[in-house]
């Protein structure tokens, strides 16, 4: 989960460099990188219902690729994340 967290946060810093654009609920890059912050706070408090939201940000061609489209550290998330959720559903 700290690698996943250390990610995250990589994700964040870049994220805040951008601005504008659209890409499903978030009209833009700053309202993305807000909700962004609030999931990595709740992760780090434990609350790990906040896995699906960032599952789906993640995801290819969604959220994350729409604004920023740094595949490499989107895709290692986006597994990590995968592996969490694989998890819990079993």
């Amino acid at each position: 989960m700290s690698s996943l967290i250390s990610d995250l946060k990589k994700a964040e810093k870049i994220l805040s460099e951008y601005s504008g654009g659209y890409s499903g609920k978030h009209s833009s890059a700053e309202e993305f990188h807000t909700d962004l912050v609030d999931r990595i706070k709740k992760l780090e408090n434990g609350n790990e219902n906040v896995i699906e939201d960032l599952w789906i940000w993640f995801a290819p061609t969604c959220q994350w690729d729409d604004f920023v489209g740094e595949i490499d550290l989107g895709e290692r998330i986006f597994q990590r994340l995968n592996k969490i959720k694989n998890k819990v559903s079993r």
